[in-house]
């Protein structure tokens, strides 16, 4: 199990975004862990949940918001154009 501070980034990711990071579920699909992320919005109020297909900590903070964001557009929560240019700003920097 990775640390909290390393575990800290990606729920940073997803507040950068103006998101809440609900609950974090570990559970093994097909014999390996996965990370299954509950996300809210709360300007909207929606939930969505998000299947990593992974563990959080397996995968770069590029592959992360790319997963994030496909999961929350499939259920229907959209996120600011100004906050995504931020996002990827961002991302550029760290690599």
């Amino acid at each position: 199990m990775a640390s909290r501070k390393v575990l800290n980034k990606y729920k940073m990711l997803v507040e950068s975004l103006g998101l809440k990071q609900l609950d974090v579920y570990r559970v093994v699909h097909e014999g390996k862990p996965v990370d299954v992320i509950r996300i809210q919005d709360p300007a909207s109020g929606k939930t969505a949940l998000v299947d990593l297909g992974t563990t959080r900590e397996s995968l770069t903070l590029q592959e992360f918001a790319e997963k994030l964001l496909k999961a929350l557009g499939e259920s229907g929560i959209t996120v600011s154009e100004r906050l995504l240019l931020r996002l990827r700003g961002k991302l550029l920097e760290t690599g």
